[in-house]
């Protein structure tokens, strides 16, 4: 299979998995730890129903699947999801996060009143609270459209898409860490290596982008934490961008496959299923579609148009 529609599948069922406990705090997920696929829970969804977190990365999916990288087109997708339940289980959202759901309003108004221009502007009005993980979830699959482009190239696409909801510097940074984490993951480079590279590379971005001093504070767990070696009570997880790329790094630095890094990062309490999320993607990667469980796979709503969204989004940018 290939690594687009494994990462897919991977980030899917991750976000499955903590769906059911979503907001639950790590002391009563330590009294009862998930163990294997379950359902209902916090939403009182069945075992396999994935979340805003996926749905989001499918409809940007689909929006890169027929070959370009329309802002406006991404933009109408959001929309979509929001008003008609777009690539939801079963067409109905059960969860969307407050900042993503009013920035798809102010999206709905640009593209109502004609100003579909002013997308690419939209990170000049981003403040410090722009900083959830509602762009960090979703932004896998821009791997597909940037995994031929020089890297120089990559941060420009990766603000403009996470400025449609989270414009912040801060988020966009995260971003391009985590896309070129997964990238040379992909590229079969282990962990320890391809974080290394992975960080280089951002400090190179902030170089050129010369954010505040602010930001170097913000990430510097990001860039100097040695996560294999750091204690579960030093990360969280919780909504912030920040924290949820740290909560996923540790999570995949303290298991050894797929199953044991997705129940990590649930039993961190708080945003399971984004913390899942983001974990699933590179955790695939790293183990192979293989390495999922069957279960959790068999259970998973909409698996075979998955992975037909995931073959035509890799066949839309050949290797």
């Amino acid at each position: 299979m290939n690594p687009i529609t494994t990462a897919l599948l991977g980030l899917s069922v991750a976000d499955a998995i903590g769906v059911p406990v979503e907001f639950q705090t790590r002391g009563e997920l330590d009294k009862n730890p998930v163990t294997d696929i379950r359902g209902y829970g916090t939403y009182n969804q069945p075992p396999g129903y994935f979340s805003d977190d996926s749905s989001l990365a499918f409809g940007l999916a689909e929006s890169l699947g027929v070959g370009v990288f329309d802002l406006t087109n991404q933009a109408k997708r959001l929309i979509n999801y929001k008003l008609h339940g777009y690539w939801t289980p079963e067409n109905q959202i059960f969860d969307i996060g407050r900042t993503t759901s009013l920035s798809i309003d102010r999206l709905e108004i640009l593209l109502r009143e004609g100003k579909e221009k002013e997308l690419v502007s939209l990170r000049h009005g981003a403040t410090e609270q722009d900083n959830g993980n509602g762009a960090l979830m979703r932004i896998f699959p821009l791997y597909a459209y940037l995994r031929d482009k020089p890297v120089e190239d990559w941060f420009e696409y990766i603000w403009q898409h996470s400025a449609l909801t989270h414009g912040h510097i801060r988020s966009a940074f995260c971003c391009f860490l985590y896309l070129r984490f997964c990238a040379h993951l992909d590229g079969k480079v282990e962990k320890t290596e391809a974080l290394k590279v992975a960080r280089r590379e951002l400090l190179s971005v902030m170089g050129e982008k010369k954010p505040s001093l602010a930001e170097y504070d913000a990430l510097e767990k990001l860039f100097k934490a040695d996560f294999a070696n750091l204690a579960r009570t030093q990360v969280q997880g919780s909504g912030y961008v920040v924290h949820c790329l740290e909560a996923a790094l540790w999570c995949l630095f303290n298991a050894d496959s797929y199953r044991e890094a997705v129940l990590k990062a649930v039993n961190l309490g708080q945003d399971t299923d984004t913390t899942a999320c983001v974990v699933g993607a590179p955790a695939a990667l790293r183990y192979g579609v293989e390495a999922i469980p069957a279960n959790w796979l068999a259970a998973l709503a909409r698996r075979e148009e998955i992975i037909d969204l995931g073959d035509r989004l890799d066949a839309a940018y050949p290797q």
